[in-house]
């Protein structure tokens, strides 16, 4: 009788020993989701990444998104003329601002780059409509550029101006840096094209400019043709598209990463995608 009391009490212990293991192991994947994603991601979303962090491996990937650079027009000048400390609270409301827009429409903010913010949709939680969720974010933060002039404009700040740059493709996501510093981060000849894109806003004075490739992704906005235009580092021509405004009203964030945009509260017409001539 004792061997056998003996061997059931080992197992027993070796079973406990085991689920303890796998709760510390679990509790290890979920801080660590939290404290990397944390930083990109919504509150939402890395509450439900926690929940299940096996699915959203930290190691980089090849994997379709869409990404988008925004930035302030003007801003080497605008500096010259304000206070540090009305600069930097100028740019902090901004920043903030256009997070949240971010968050909002389920993206993924990547860094900022001075007075610029990047971001891109489809990791680190997948997103089969992330090109309908970035333009619809980039419309959302004009609008919210239009809010912040308001504010600014009672404060005696100069008005705000952004340009933003949208493209899709294959990129390389996921954990990257040295081995003192790494990132949650996109690089890739897409990426490259983005910020050429949101240089482009600048060529064609538009708030929004998308490349072909999100063209051709979107599902529920109406798009309009712009020009084919020369691009640095490209031997071709590349298109250039803009959405097609027909509502004044702002649209609603998606409920979930799985939802498009909601077309009858959408500032532009979808699904067709409208032509015109171009842009001189």
């Amino acid at each position: 009788m004792v061997p056998l009391a003996s061997g059931v009490l080992a197992l027993f212990a070796v079973a406990a020993l085991n689920l303890v293991a796998g709760y510390v192991t679990e509790g290890r994947s979920r801080r660590a989701v939290i404290g990397l994603f944390g930083q990109y991601v919504a509150p939402q979303l890395v509450e439900r990444m926690a929940h299940d962090p096996d699915n959203y491996p930290l190691e980089s990937q090849n994997k379709e998104l869409t990404i988008l650079f925004a930035d302030i027009r003007g801003f080497t000048r605008m500096a010259e003329s304000m206070d540090p400390q009305q600069l930097r609270d100028y740019l902090n409301r901004f920043l903030t601002a256009m997070t949240e827009v971010i968050h909002d429409y389920n993206g993924t903010v990547d860094k900022y780059i001075g007075d610029a913010v990047m971001a891109f949709w489809g990791a680190p939680v997948d997103d089969p409509r992330h090109a309908d969720h970035a333009v619809a974010a980039a419309i959302a933060m004009q609008r919210e550029v239009e809010r912040l002039n308001r504010e600014f404009e009672a404060l005696g700040w100069p008005p705000l101006a952004v340009g933003i740059g949208i493209n899709t493709g294959v990129v390389r996501v996921g954990d990257m840096g040295s081995r003192l510093r790494r990132a949650y981060t996109v690089i890739g000849d897409a990426v490259n094209l983005a910020a050429r894109l949101e240089g482009l806003s600048k060529k064609y004075e538009l708030p929004i400019v998308i490349g072909e490739a999100t063209r051709r992704s979107v599902q529920g906005i109406a798009l309009q043709f712009v020009a084919r235009s020369e691009v640095h580092g490209r031997s071709e021509p590349v298109g250039v598209w803009q959405p097609v405004p027909v509502d004044p009203d702002a649209y609603a964030p998606p409920a979930s990463a799985d939802e498009g945009p909601s077309v009858a509260r959408s500032p532009f017409a979808g699904p067709a995608v409208a032509r015109r001539e171009p842009i001189a």
